[in-house]
């Protein structure tokens, strides 16, 4: 937001030089005391960067000095910051800063303004506060409407055409906001963050998880570096946007042959390394070898240990995350010790493992199986048909996808289509972006959009860009309701 209405992308006193890392890290919740603080200092760190700055005139275009100056640009300028028309009553508060002892210079006086607008809660929350009923909800204005789009499409503030549309009372129906998504998300520079963010959520892409955490045994894997890491991450967002931005549907996610390498993962993936330079480059691999996104550098490498694969990681991915099956491990199960072999196989290792009663089903039915399918490569990435145990890779297994479909899968492809073409995937996939669009863990009263969508995933050439903007087609996106006492 700073940055679309300010052209601010780095404040001098920062700690990482952005005005995002003056607040308090991921801060969400109630507004405490310390938290209020770093809203204020940042304000007050942008307002003076912009005055100073080349960006000026994004805030005031005008003499400060000059009758009239400041007023339009609380008007203009507020209009932006607070998604709406600024009150008569807002613009004679902010006109008070003109006239407080000791008086300050005409500049000094439009600073402390753009520092009293950053800091507003009209800025810095998302007010809704029509009352205007439809069938016993609240109906939503179109300001509070342009701001739900402008929020969930970008991230950002609306632009002029929304602000037009909002201004004109034009985003009331399904069919008025739905124009207006559709033709916000052809701006793919604003919108692929936004992809990528969710899809980040729905891979469990963040700090604290297993993705870029995991180190390797550089005698057992030459091709292995950190520098893979920063290439490998990046490469996950790159191949998400891709699918997403290039007509994918929900299927392309799990059967796209399209990676982005650079010289350190090249190799992983079996290419030549003097071929590719620090950046990434767009290649497509062998479609029965690498389709999708689970047969990529950054979730093999980061779903495997230190000096081998982990089927047991690389399984539960594919159930809790994919099919949302929400298993929990059994307190102190990572701490029990390997069974003495020997062992040709990881995979022969995981077995024994996990045969103990308590173990034994779960694992055998839900979280080995495709584990073992994806045993067709090894901790860092690479293709193998030998373990380095010895043993020749065993890559079959019967992999559940629902309660009514249970397969045997040879090969990684056989078991990314199936995912992808799965009805629990798609639902979870569905109920993933519902969740995290509408900012609240799943519930009943959004399971009718879940399963709309869902229903939609499967039907030929509906893309993941058609699922975002369908999004903004539910009633909970332009109603709200107040639960009772």
């Amino acid at each position: 937001m700073v940055r679309d209405l300010l052209g601010v992308t780095n404040v001098p006193n920062a700690p990482t030089g952005n005005p995002s890392s003056l607040l308090v890290a991921d801060f969400e919740g109630s507004m405490t005391d310390i938290a209020w603080n770093s809203y204020l200092v940042a304000a007050e760190s942008i307002a003076a960067e912009v005055m100073a700055g080349a960006n000026k005139s994004k805030f005031i275009a005008c003499d400060p000095a000059a009758a009239g100056c400041l007023e339009s640009t609380i008007r203009d300028f507020g209009r932006k910051a607070f998604r709406r028309p600024v009150t008569d009553e807002e613009v004679q508060r902010y006109m008070r800063f003109n006239a407080l002892e000791p008086k300050g210079t005409p500049a000094e006086v439009a600073e402390a303004i753009l520092f009293a607008m950053l800091a507003s809660p009209s800025f810095i929350t998302v007010p809704e506060l029509t009352d205007d009923t439809e069938n016993g909800a609240i109906k939503l204005s179109s300001h509070e409407v342009a701001t739900r789009l402008a929020f969930l499409l970008w991230g950002s503030i609306p632009d002029d055409a929304l602000n037009t549309a909002a201004d004109a009372g034009q985003l009331t129906t399904r069919e008025q906001i739905l124009a207006q998504a559709e033709r916000m998300v052809q701006d793919r520079t604003k919108t692929a963050p936004i992809v990528a963010l969710f899809h980040r959520a729905y891979a469990d892409i963040r700090q604290g998880s297993h993705w870029g955490t995991v180190e390797h045994d550089t005698t057992k894997f030459p091709d292995y570096s950190p520098d893979i890491v920063a290439p490998m991450l990046a490469e996950i967002d790159a191949f998400f946007e891709e699918v997403a931005f290039e007509g994918g549907s929900f299927k392309d996610i799990f059967l796209s042959n399209v990676a982005y390498v650079n010289k350190d993962t090249a190799p992983i993936y079996g290419l030549n390394a003097a071929d590719y330079g620090a950046d990434l480059t767009r290649v497509e691999l062998d479609p029965n070898e690498r389709p999708g996104f689970l047969t990529r550098v950054g979730f093999l490498s980061s779903y495997s240990s230190f000096g081998a694969t982990s089927p047991i990681l690389r399984g539960a991915f594919v159930a809790n995350r994919l099919l949302g099956l929400t298993l929990k491990p059994t307190p102190g199960a990572d701490q029990t010790p390997r069974p003495p072999g020997p062992f040709s196989t990881e995979r022969e290792a995981i077995e024994a493992l996990t045969s103990p009663a308590g173990c034994v089903d779960c694992h055998s039915k839900l979280v080995n199986p495709p584990g073992f399918v994806l045993e067709r490569f090894d901790s860092v990435g690479k293709v193998q048909t030998k373990d380095p145990l010895g043993g020749d890779i065993n890559a079959t297994d019967d992999v559940y996808f629902s309660d009514t479909n249970t397969k045997t899968i040879t090969t990684p492809l056989e078991m990314m289509t199936e995912l992808g073409a799965g009805a629990i995937a798609k639902r979870h996939y569905a109920e993933q972006w519902v969740s995290w669009a509408r900012r609240r863990v799943p519930n009943t009263n959004d399971a009718c959009t879940v399963n709309e969508l869902s229903d939609k995933l499967s039907s030929d050439g509906y893309t993941i860009i058609n699922l975002l903007t369908d999004l903004t087609q539910a009633d909970s996106f332009r109603l709200r309701t107040v639960l009772g006492d």
